[in-house]
């Protein structure tokens, strides 16, 4: 595995003067590093005073354990999520509507795009690992024919490495779907073809992105990322925004409801400095913790997948 840094510039995150208040628009080398890699990292996206409250606010996770699935890694180890796609007026709820973020993914995917779904994430010291995985594996089930959708991670806390840093294949968005298999005894531990993933590491490498409180990542749904565990005494927070293209709305498939199309209307880049939002999060607004015996909405414990079978062996 290699231990690479991500070469990004200062002005990924530029700002515009036409526009009131000002939108940051990607670099065009933002752009190119998107279409190669399948990734790019943009440094200082957002500022700190943006990123205090939501620290503030999501570091208080107790209140949210009724929300929050707790995902297993296979080796005794877990990490909770809580996972939202309702558009409310706190500022989670307002966040995946924020301009500069619409505008960045709009331009990556060429598209007009929509809320997909969010996810908090915060692994504590000791928390599992994220299984290398495509987000597209399992949103195709979920009926979207194209693989027109990306992620917007917003860095919360320094993320590297030891305390679980998120890594990438870079280029294996060129990659087809990989056929996903069981890799434990529950219906959450699925993921590629471990064959497949070792011949795209041995030919494309890994890269483990050292990033800082602000700095954002675009990546594409064939992307394959996954992270280590927490193995610091630093808790690692990260919210992932994601969002598929409006002419890519899912074929109908039972208890996907809140992925349909749902129109979305742009919030001003400035709503977190000057407080126009009620609270910083509602727990009556995301999703309830999923299970093996209630699924719930689907992201992680799912139903039986028809591509999922024994691995390769």
């Amino acid at each position: 595995m290699m231990n690479a840094q991500v070469d990004v510039n200062r002005g990924d995150a530029a700002r515009t003067d036409r526009d009131q208040p000002r939108c940051r628009i990607l670099s065009d080398e933002a752009n190119a590093r998107y279409r190669r890699d399948g990734f790019a990292v943009v440094k200082g996206f957002f500022d700190a005073e943006e990123i205090a409250p939501i620290r503030a606010g999501c570091g208080r996770t107790a209140h949210l354990s009724n929300v929050q699935t707790q995902v297993r890694d296979g080796a005794g180890r877990s990490y909770g999520v809580a996972i939202w796609t309702q558009i409310d007026d706190s500022l989670l709820g307002m966040l995946p509507c924020m301009e500069r973020i619409v505008v960045a993914v709009e331009s990556l995917l060429g598209r007009s795009c929509y809320h997909w779904h969010s996810k908090l994430l915060r692994k504590q010291p000791g928390d599992g690992e994220v299984g290398i995985h495509q987000d597209y594996a399992t949103w195709y089930e979920d009926g979207c024919l194209f693989p027109h959708l990306l992620t917007c991670s917003i860095i919360i806390d320094a993320s590297h490495r030891e305390n679980g840093g998120v890594y990438f294949i870079p280029g294996s968005h060129r990659m087809a779907r990989i056929h996903r298999v069981l890799l434990g005894d529950t219906i959450d531990q699925h993921g590629p073809d471990p064959a497949a993933v070792q011949a795209a590491v041995q030919r494309l490498g890994l890269v483990y992105p050292t990033l800082s409180a602000g700095d954002a990542v675009f990546f594409h749904c064939n992307t394959l990322h996954g992270s280590d565990p927490n193995t610091s005494d630093q808790a690692r927070t990260v919210i992932h925004c994601s969002y598929n293209a409006v002419d890519n709305q899912p074929l109908s498939r039972p208890g996907q409801e809140h992925h349909r199309y749902r129109p979305m209307r742009r919030v001003a880049d400035d709503f977190i400095v000057k407080r126009r939002y009620s609270a910083v999060l509602r727990e009556a607004s995301f999703h309830p913790a999923e299970s093996e015996d209630d699924v719930g909405a689907g992201i992680f414990f799912r139903s039986c997948d028809r591509d999922v079978a024994s691995p390769t062996r």
